[in-house]
């Protein structure tokens, strides 16, 4: 579905991507971990149009997204939860769920309220919180808020930058559980990370990037299980589950 081919991309003089190659097919989890500042952002905002690329290419579905503008990328179906969230404070739940709905074609929009109580069914907090400011959510609530936006541009390719960050470990637990529950309904996840035990253990393959390149790739087990991956992105203490 996805294939990024000899990415290059940057901001301004500095350049962050070196020739990035990776791909997701239709129906899988791919996550791509890597340390703060390792290009994880970078890679997803090119992907999304928001950064152009320098060389290189991003196919979606084999058509080209390099020159297209982000909200053309976004009704082909290819939709970024953003890191950091980025929902809008002094606007309700409801109304920033609808805002996710934008972009579709006018005959999908009028299927909003179907897609509205999906994703109240996935995020009951978000159904009673409906008229609440999103400003007033807490940190978790957002994540799940901003999952739940983009779920509403019905995307067939959800790329979800750092779903973890500043979130509570508990929180991480849910959001990590409705990952997985969109994968087991044939959802294809983009899944960049630090938190790598909770990106492998719903993904079925992965990538290591560093400083702006891919280092390592492999399935999700084989990365687990990689000495170098347990040293660098899973602590010393990392145990398989099954041990």
């Amino acid at each position: 579905m996805l294939k990024i081919a000899n990415l290059e991309a940057g901001y301004g003089a500095l350049r962050v991507l070196k020739g990035v190659s990776l791909h997701v097919n239709a129906g899988e989890a791919v996550a791509v971990i890597g340390a703060n500042g390792a290009g994880k952002t970078t890679l997803l905002k090119t992907v999304a149009g928001l950064i152009k690329s320098r060389a290189g290419e991003v196919l979606f579905d084999d058509r080209s997204l390099g020159h297209l503008r982000t909200e053309r990328i976004m009704s082909l179906g290819c939709c970024l939860v953003p890191e950091g969230r980025h929902v809008f404070g002094t606007m309700t739940v409801r109304e920033n769920l609808m805002l996710g709905a934008y972009g579709l074609p006018r005959s999908a929009r009028a299927q909003s309220s179907e897609d509205l109580e999906r994703i109240y069914s996935l995020f009951g907090i978000l159904k009673e919180r409906d008229k609440q400011l999103a400003g007033t959510l807490s940190g978790g609530q957002q994540q799940m808020l901003a999952i739940g936006r983009a779920l509403m541009g019905r995307p067939r390719l959800l790329m979800m930058d750092e779903p973890s960050m500043g979130v509570a470990p508990l929180v991480v637990r849910d959001i990590y559980r409705t990952v997985e529950e969109l994968k087991q309904h044939g959802l294809t996840i983009l899944l960049v990370e630090q938190n790598a035990h909770a990106a492998l253990g719903v993904a079925d393959r992965g990538y290591v990037i560093e400083t702006g390149q891919i280092v390592l790739q492999g399935t999700a087990r084989e990365l687990m299980d990689n000495p170098e991956v347990q040293r660098a992105y899973l602590g010393k203490e990392y145990r398989r589950i099954d041990e």
